[in-house]
This record gives C-alpha cells, sequence and structure tokens, in this order.
C-alpha cells in the first residue's frame, strides 16, 4: 500500500518497479510516485522534492525512516537523562 507496508524502497536497479517494487492500486498495477516513496520514508507532505524523479528514487531509497531515527532518538535521550 502507499500509504502503509512497502517492500523495500531501493536507490539502485532498473526497469519497472525496481526501486519502489509493484502495487495493485485502483485496479492497476503500477509503481509509487517519488510524493509516495517520501510518505513511507516518514517525510511530510510539506517536503519539496526539487530533483528529478530518477534522483527522488535513489534519495528516498537511500534515505533513513524519519520516524525510526525520532523513536530512536527518544529512546537514547530517556536512557541518558535516566542515567544522570
Amino acid at each position: 500500500s502507499p500509504i502503509g507496508i512497502s517492500t523495500c524502497l531501493s536507490a539502485n536497479g532498473g526497469g519497472g518497479g525496481a526501486k519502489t517494487g509493484l502495487y495493485f492500486i485502483e485496479g492497476k498495477i503500477r509503481k509509487l510516485t517519488p510524493r509516495e516513496c517520501a510518505r513511507l520514508q516518514g517525510f511530510p507532505d510539506s517536503f519539496k522534492i526539487s530533483v528529478s524523479d530518477t534522483q527522488s528514487y535513489k534519495q528516498f531509497g537511500n534515505s533513513i525512516s524519519v520516524p525510526v531515527v525520532e523513536a530512536i532518538a527518544r529512546n537514547m535521550l530517556k536512557a541518558f537523562k535516566e542515567k544522570i
């Protein structure tokens, strides 16, 4: 689903769906758009994508999921505060 769990986004590969996987959406098989990839990685819709689709797929494939980084940072801060 473009709004849920997906395959791993890849910065490499070629061909239809190689970077995003293929999805059955509204009766059609298609790859995800760069905006959908950004959403899966946790970027807000206000995040400006200012490069080509090809470059966007590479960038989001190389990205670290924002919600995962936030969760790790919160737990690290909590652990540091508990030790002080």
